[in-house]
């Protein structure tokens, strides 16, 4: 993936999102949106957050997967888990990539 197709994904995105904040109050007049909607809206964001991170590590066709990113991304989840300061987590991730390649991985 291009760095010009992901900042043009990434403005699309953003389009969207400003374009159904603008449009609600237009359309919905003071009402409230019903709790489902209001979930499914408020987890739209961090599910193309992660679509993008998927598609950033595997790859299209899951052809540029990198072992040694998977095991630093599984070392954050487990660092995270574990109540780690998030810098601290990062900084163990990156550990864990780098001994990965070293070791050939």
């Amino acid at each position: 993936m291009s760095a010009t197709t992901l900042w043009t994904a990434v403005a699309a995105v953003a389009l969207v999102s400003f374009a159904f904040k603008a449009a609600g109050p237009a359309v919905l007049a003071g009402r409230e949106l019903p709790a489902r909607a209001r979930t499914v809206i408020a987890l739209l964001a961090p599910v193309l957050l992660a679509a993008f991170v998927v598609v950033g590590i595997a790859g299209p066709g899951w052809s540029g997967l990198d072992v040694a990113v998977i095991a630093g991304l599984g070392a954050v989840v487990v660092l995270r888990l574990c109540r780690v300061p998030l810098l601290a987590a990062l900084v163990g991730a990156v550990l864990v990539t780098a001994l990965v390649r070293a070791a050939g991985g």
